[in-house]
């Protein structure tokens, strides 16, 4: 993903500002068809009760992964007002938006439904489909999910994060460069993405 820069030739513009935006559990709300999922394993293959926190941990976790990689789980799933409220704020302060989602390893069609879903909500709205977040730029990333933000955030140490609040993402550490969002917080959010975007905007003027 390369710094776009804004400005005809010859102009003041400067760097185009790129927010990504994941898609599960902010712009698309996958809980509620993932707890139904999970229901409907309860009691099949079960570790037994003796076994180890850590084996119950990935027990658990291939179940998530299981229901989340059915044949249409991700196609229907309904918009999540947090997210959409999210993309229009980094709209309103002139980020270039992009998706930026994780494919699972070994079920393509997954993929495919993530991208379908997104033709639907957002059209005209660039999708990246990716094995890993970390190999994609951004000034800005915008994910519920704590470990993406890790991860993503090692790579990219300069950029900032927003994490809309979840359940699953409470025990977060908020720092300099991550920024939770509730709804609540909406003008404190909007002040840093605003910061952000400006500097970037004026960077190749102030250089000149």
């Amino acid at each position: 993903m390369s710094r776009r820069e804004v400005g005809g030739a010859g102009g003041r513009g400067g760097v185009q500002p790129i927010a990504l935006m994941d898609l599960g559990g902010t712009l698309c709300d996958c809980d509620a068809r993932l707890r139904h999922g999970l229901a409907r394993l309860d009691g099949a293959h079960d570790p037994a009760g003796d076994e180890s926190p850590e084996v119950a941990a990935a027990h658990q976790e291939s179940r998530r992964r299981l229901v989340m990689a059915a044949p249409g789980f991700w196609r229907d799933l309904p918009p999540l007002a947090v997210g959409f409220e999210l993309l229009e704020l980094v709209r309103e302060l002139g980020f270039s938006v992009h998706v930026v989602t994780k494919g699972p390893h070994d079920v393509p069609a997954a993929w495919a439904d993530k991208v379908r879903w997104c033709r639907r909500h957002l059209p005209g709205v660039p999708v990246v489909v990716t094995d890993s977040k970390t190999l994609v730029f951004g000034h800005v990333l915008i994910d519920d999910w704590p470990p993406y933000v890790a991860d993503w955030q090692r790579q990219w140490p300069d950029a900032l994060a927003v994490v809309p609040v979840q359940p699953w993402n409470h025990d977060l550490p908020a720092g300099a460069r991550e920024l939770r969002y509730d709804g609540a917080n909406r003008v404190e959010v909007r002040s840093a993405l605003g910061e952000l975007s400006a500097g970037l905007i004026s960077q190749r003027g102030r250089a000149r």
